[in-house]
């Protein structure tokens, strides 16, 4: 689809300023879509911390800091709205680009110290930056082609699926240009011991950070704002070239109010959705290369594994969210679930594929049923010392997390879609923004559940465990409505205050406008309610 733009006075000027825009947006995306690489780092952190007055701590314990990063995303982006009005959209973005790059310089001190710390300064004040510089990128270009809004939102999020593509390679390139392999034996098992590639880890989270600003800073200066009768001119020859029925104009302009919105089911199904999405989405994105390393014998090669995976990240956004377009959520969805089933589920069996027996020694599933029968602790890592890992163990591996993480994207692109299809556009992305506060459950969930599940039937344990919460996304998606829409609004309610009103979470009626939006002229629009 191509992107239109309004000819008129000043017109070369605002299309360049527009497509800045967009390529500003892109470059913020991809800068915080640095997260994607946390599965690829949290290697290399957590070896240097075990190296650094930290011996015990793992891998399980280290997704604190991944989930810190999630629960504050939860918390902030709810609330990243009042921020921007307050400040504006361009101090949002710089200040949201100083404080990501801030927190992983912050990192620089705080991996000598407690883990606590790194979650502190890695996960939460690298996440709060995050998501308050965003949003704007998103509204902007929205704003700069609200004739090809899905088109311009789809360009600028491409970004963020797709930082990990450099950020992996940069990082290994750095830290392990030899292609070191982790220990396979001893305490330190399956973790990085070279003191060279360990020595670097500090460095690079200080190079990081400035890689982190100086494109962030630039994306900034890409960025700005349409004019402020940008929009109504738009909207004013859409009105003369229109060629919508009345009917569909008037679905169009329904809406439900924030509050109105907790009274419909369909909030929670999404809600629920999301929860068990992200969750298998964090859980994969933490173990993916920790579990490699116990039955591969090429950090390079995991590192390209991670890096291709946001081409897929990047993609599986796109496909999806033409599914949904040509069907609906509903579809497209049920689809997601099920594949997300099938492909964790049977993960761990990439393991077994083309490993020499002599080479390899792991829990099999009968081993596993003996053990929790006879209450004994397994350890699945497998044992390996000079032999080489066999293609097919690599191809087997990269397809099936490259198939994974072009499946659970999905969600990120049509749950925007849904949720102003079935709430309106008016409200939609303040209630889209309500969804991310399940991040705060399912990251908890991963922070407290990882380490009790891996030490007690390992990694076929954890990857068993998430696919059930496929399951469930299935069950959920089920219920969903296939053509879902605001329908009426509801003739009383119980949160009719002026201070929610301020809020933009309420309409209060006053005089003429007392039964606006209450009735609709289609029955058939209306929606399951609570």
């Amino acid at each position: 689809m191509r992107l239109t733009f309004l000819d008129w006075e000043g017109g070369t000027a605002l299309l360049l300023r527009s497509y800045a825009a967009i390529l500003g947006g892109f470059l913020l995306q991809f800068t915080m879509g640095a997260f994607y690489s946390f599965g690829n780092m949290s290697t290399y952190m957590t070896s240097y911390m075990r190296q650094n007055g930290s011996p015990n701590i793992t891998y399980e314990d280290f997704v604190v800091v991944q989930s810190a990063w999630g629960m504050t995303q939860g918390f902030v982006m709810p609330l990243s709205g009042f921020l921007i009005n307050a400040i504006g959209e361009k101090a949002s973005m710089v200040l949201g680009s100083i404080i990501f790059s801030g927190g992983c310089a912050l990192t620089y001190i705080t991996i000598n110290k407690e883990l606590w710390m790194v979650a502190a300064t890695y996960g939460f004040v690298s996440a709060f930056g995050q998501n308050i510089a965003l949003i704007p990128t998103l509204t902007t270009g929205m704003k700069w082609f609200p004739k090809n809004k899905g088109t311009a939102m789809g360009l600028v999020v491409g970004g963020f699926g797709g930082g990990a593509f450099v950020f992996n390679n940069i990082q290994t390139a750095i830290l392990n240009p030899d292609n070191v392999d982790v220990a396979r034996d001893g305490v330190d098992k399956g973790y990085f011991t070279n003191e060279d590639l360990l020595s670097r880890v500090p460095d690079l989270l200080l190079i990081l950070a400035s890689i982190y600003l100086a494109m962030g800073l630039t994306a900034c200066l890409l960025i700005t704002q349409p004019p402020q009768d940008w929009l109504a001119r738009i909207t004013k020859e859409e009105e003369e070239n229109s060629e919508e029925n009345t009917e569909e104009k008037e679905n169009v302009q329904d809406y439900v109010t924030p509050c109105e919105a907790f009274g419909r089911i369909e909030l929670y199904l999404l809600w629920l959705t999301r929860l068990s999405v992200v969750l298998i989405s964090n859980c994969v994105a933490a173990f993916y290369k920790s579990f490699g390393l116990t039955f591969i014998k090429d950090d390079r090669f995991l590192s390209i594994v991670g890096a291709v995976t946001s081409v897929f990240n990047c993609t599986g956004r796109l496909f999806y969210g033409l599914i949904m377009d040509k069907s609906a959520y509903k579809v497209a969805m049920c689809i997601e679930s099920t594949l997300l089933i099938i492909l964790v589920s049977t993960f761990y069996l990439t393991s077994y594929i083309g490993v020499d027996p002599d080479c390899f020694e792991t829990t099999t599933a009968l081993d596993l049923v003996n053990s929790t029968t006879a209450n004994i602790t397994l350890d699945d890592s497998p044992v390996i010392d000079t032999c080489v890992t066999a293609l097919s163990t690599k191809v087997a591996y990269a397809v099936w997390v490259w198939a994974i993480f072009f499946t659970f994207p999905g969600t990120y692109s049509t749950q925007p879609a849904v949720t102003t299809q079935t709430f309106g556009h008016k409200y939609g992305g303040f209630i889209y923004a309500f969804l991310f506060s399940c991040d705060i459950i399912n990251n908890l969930m991963v922070a407290t559940m990882s380490r009790a599940i891996k030490e007690a039937y390992g990694y076929l344990g954890i990857f068993l465990t998430i696919s059930g919460f496929g399951v469930l996304a299935l069950v959920i998606t089920c219920f969903y409505p296939y053509r879902p829409r605001p329908g009426p609004r509801p003739t009383e309610s119980w949160c009719l205050f002026p201070s929610l009103e301020k809020l933009g979470l309420v309409e209060i009626p006053r005089g003429d406008d007392q039964n606006n939006g209450r009735e609709t002229k289609n029955p058939e629009l209306r929606t399951t309610r609570m």
